[in-house]
C-alpha cells in the first residue's frame, strides 16, 4: 500500500528553515576517503596539499556539499517530500588542522519547493564565518503525484 505524503506545514518564504553547526575532522575526512573512494593525498597528507599550493590538507568538497543535502533531505522528508535536484558553486576550500573545524549549516524557504542554504566555517571563537560555498539551491517536491514545482528551479 502506497504511504500517503505528510501535509507541507505552511512556511513564509525567507523563514529560516534550520541552522546546525557540524564538526570536520581529519578522521572524519579520512574515513569520507576510504567509503567515496576519493584518496587524493592533498585531502589527508599535509606535505601533498603543500605540493598542491594550499596551506593544509582540504576537505573533500563533496563531502561538505553531502553534509549540507543530508539537513535538506531530513527537513524535506520529514514533510512527505523528496529533493529533486540542487545547484551550488564552491568558493573556498575547508582546511583541516589538528583541531576540528566547525560548519555553520542555515537554510531558508526562496518559495515553493526551492530551499537555500548556505555553508560557512567558522572561527574557532565562533564569532566569523567565512562562505565556503554559493548559496546551495535546493528542490523539493512535496510528495504529491500533481506537484511539479520543483522541476523549475529559479536561476540567479
Amino acid at each position: 500500500m502506497a504511504q500517503v505524503p505528510t501535509p507541507v506545514e505552511p512556511v513564509d518564504p525567507g523563514q529560516q528553515l534550520w541552522e546546525t553547526t557540524e564538526e570536520i575532522t581529519m578522521d572524519r575526512v579520512r574515513r569520507y576517503a576510504r567509503v567515496s573512494g576519493d584518496r587524493n593525498a592533498i585531502h589527508i597528507d599535509a606535505a601533498a596539499a603543500a605540493a598542491a599550493g594550499l596551506s593544509a590538507p582540504i576537505a573533500h568538497g563533496l563531502l561538505i556539499l553531502g553534509i549540507v543535502v543530508r539537513h535538506a533531505d531530513d527537513w524535506v522528508r520529514d514533510r512527505g517530500g523528496r529533493i529533486t535536484g540542487c545547484d551550488t558553486r564552491f568558493v573556498r576550500p575547508v582546511y583541516l588542522g589538528d583541531e576540528p573545524v566547525t560548519l555553520y549549516v542555515t537554510a531558508h524557504l526562496v518559495g515553493a519547493g526551492h530551499i537555500a542554504a548556505t555553508a560557512s566555517v567558522l572561527d574557532a571563537d565562533g564569532s566569523t564565518q567565512r562562505a565556503i560555498l554559493r548559496p546551495i539551491r535546493i528542490s523539493y517536491s512535496d510528495g504529491r503525484p500533481d506537484d511539479v514545482s520543483a522541476d523549475r528551479q529559479p536561476r540567479g
